[in-house]
């Protein structure tokens, strides 16, 4: 496996196919967006960054998002 830097929109993807993976999760119930909301919160409540790299991670979360569910929930 690759490494992959933190806040990265391959982080992101990562972070959100592993939860699926885990919790075997293949349909696109609200589920996805459950996740979403948990690393959304840690990006703005849990970390000490400066606004500018939470609102870089916050977009690469959209973007990560967003690729996962037009390729993985699209029916």
């Amino acid at each position: 496996m690759s490494t992959v830097l933190f806040g990265t929109v391959e982080y992101y993807e990562r972070e959100l196919i592993s939860y699926f993976t885990n919790n075997h999760i293949s349909s696109k119930d609200d589920v996805a967006m459950k996740v979403f909301l948990m690393l959304e919160a840690e990006i703005f409540n849990v970390f000490l960054f400066d606004e500018a790299i939470r609102i870089r991670c916050m977009q690469n979360l959209l973007k990560a998002f967003c690729r996962l569910t037009e390729t993985h929930f699209v029916n």
